[in-house]
């Protein structure tokens, strides 16, 4: 079996994109690095209800793996990130 390089541009196709639910609240944390965008996650996701699904804007392509891990970490559902444009847009929703 051939070994699959991990990539950090995640692809989401259009119908998986548009099946992501509004966001409660936009996070833009563009032109940051690792770790600012999941410290601002975390903090946003403090002020949420459970349930609440918040949209991260960040530039750092870093996110595509980070969130994902921050996520199960932390018991949040990631819903998907994907590149759009010169930014990434990460999804997660507030399990607690």
């Amino acid at each position: 079996m051939p070994h699959r390089a991990h990539t950090s541009e995640p692809v989401l196709d259009p119908a998986a994109r548009a099946a992501l639910p509004a966001p409660d609240r936009t996070l833009d944390t563009s032109g940051t690095l690792c770790p600012f965008p999941i410290v601002e996650t975390a903090r946003a996701m403090k002020a949420l209800a459970p349930g609440a699904v918040v949209c991260v804007v960040a530039t750092d392509p870093g996110i595509a793996l980070d969130m994902p891990m921050w996520c199960k970490a932390t018991r949040h559902e990631h819903l998907g990130t994907f590149r759009d444009g010169a930014v990434f847009r990460s999804y997660v929703r507030k399990r607690r």
